[in-house]
């Protein structure tokens, strides 16, 4: 018991020490850095890669931007992460930038100028990348289209100014004409309020210039020469360029009706969807391929971490012009459509919420639909087994490939058992330690 004790105090020291060391002053370096502009298989992920990371990750035969910058750069303790100061520094790095393969460059290229363009709107996420000309006539499209929008929002606030006038006169003439003893239908038109002008329903970054990286499979090397020739210091990266293991089949992004932020992946067709109770389930299907996963994450963010010899499905596009169908065998017990819903708050000390459908009447009130997905209502009166859900092309029928996934409805008496396994495994780990602690204590 004494050696146990021993332990404990070392530890609790050890802990001490290491917070204390997390409580110092951060240091913060001029460092250069590589923002990152990468393709991710769907759209584009922003991120920068410090020093501390040697090697980027991109997928292959896809625009990706490298851009070479000079900013501060901090180590920040509490997420164990590099974090990058650009609103403090951002001195952009000129030169040329040299790809090299087995010791040999192979390339030597120059900045292009670049856009992203999100053809539903930004918050689509969906974006393409434009060069040079084509960016410029992207970006020129999108600006008309801002400038002309401005001008029917300064014509409105006008009408709006128009309305309100011809609102009160409206009140007052009906106010004199009823004290002045009139009766019955005074027949005063009534002003129509005018309507607000739709948004731009496109949006378009600004211009940006970087080093495009277009590359196949495989091993490479980067680094900046300067205009006189030398290297840039701190410039010299790895590069691994890859590409996905399988593609096709259907991946779900599962939204659960009683807590709607809290979105689930169900992915591999192997997978089981387990339920309790009532439920409402909001399934989204999407294309989706598979990547390493410590590429991908890489990819995503150099400092995230994975796992070499593990893969992970990545949800590529929506697919669209399908039905869902969710059944019991041959049998099919809900043939469900895509539609919008609404998530409303619920007042009170609880800060509830409620999926409602999306109706005129939202519309009306200027609201837009919170999200769109396809509904499926699991009864409790439903017989606790096994159900599927897939989806079908709506022209032909046809089922699409890999889309079937088992949905298992539990009884609410067995699902106390669910979280008793989770549990078994902490359970074996503190029966592990108690063992060993003890073996030291004799």
């Amino acid at each position: 018991m004494r050696r146990f004790f021993i332990l404990l105090v070392v530890l609790f020291g050890l802990l001490l020490v290491s917070g204390a060391l997390g409580a110092q002053e951060t240091p913060f370096k001029e460092q250069l850095v590589y923002s990152l502009t990468s393709f991710n298989g769907s759209t584009f992920s922003k991120s920068f890669c410090p020093q501390s990371e040697d090697t980027i990750y991109l997928i292959a035969n896809q625009n990706s931007v490298v851009s070479p910058t000079k900013t501060i750069v901090y180590y920040w303790p509490i997420t164990r992460r590099y974090m990058a100061g650009f609103s403090t520094l951002n001195e952009k790095i000129t030169g040329k930038l040299e790809i090299l393969q087995n010791g040999k460059v192979i390339a030597t290229q120059e900045e292009q100028k670049y856009i992203l363009y999100y053809p539903k709107g930004y918050w689509s996420e969906k974006a393409i990348m434009y060069l040079d000309a084509e960016a410029d006539t992207y970006y020129k499209k999108y600006k008309e289209a801002v400038d002309a929008f401005n001008q029917k929002l300064r014509e409105y606030y006008q009408a709006m100014e128009r309305y309100r006038e011809a609102l009160n006169n409206f009140f007052e003439e009906v106010r004199r004409r009823r004290e002045a003893g009139e009766e019955g239908p005074l027949n005063i038109p009534i002003p129509k309020e005018p309507q607000p002008p739709a948004f731009v329903d496109f949006y378009s970054s600004d211009p940006a210039s970087g080093f495009i990286l277009n590359l196949p499979p495989g091993k490479y090397e980067i680094r900046l020469r300067r205009d006189d020739g030398t290297i840039f210091e701190g410039s010299e990266k790895k590069v691994v360029v890859f590409t996905s293991r399988r593609k096709g089949g259907v991946g779900y992004e599962i939204i659960p009706g009683n807590r709607w932020t809290k979105k689930e992946n169900c992915d591999d067709p192997s997978w089981i969807i387990h339920a309790v109770g009532k439920n409402e389930l909001y399934f989204n299907p999407y294309k989706q391929e598979e990547y390493n996963e410590l590429y991908y994450n890489k990819l995503v963010d150099p400092q995230e971490i994975g796992r070499i010899e593990r893969f992970k499905w990545v949800h590529i596009d929506p697919v669209e012009g399908v039905s869902l169908l969710f059944g019991k065998g041959k049998e099919i017990l809900q043939n469900v459509e895509k539609a919008p819903y609404f998530v409303k708050q619920i007042p009170g000390p609880e800060l509830g919420y409620e999926i409602i459908p999306y109706d005129e009447e939202l519309q009306k009130k200027g609201y837009k639909p919170t999200f769109e997905s396809y509904k499926v209502s699991l009864s409790p009166n439903l017989p606790k087994t096994d159900y599927q859900v897939s989806v079908v092309a709506q022209s032909s029928g046809t089922p699409e490939a890999k889309s079937e996934r088992t949905i298992r409805l539990l009884k609410k008496e067995n699902a106390p058992y669910i979280y008793i396994a989770a549990f078994i495994p902490l359970f074996v780990g503190v029966v592990t330690i108690l063992g060993r602690v003890s073996k030291i204590e004799r």
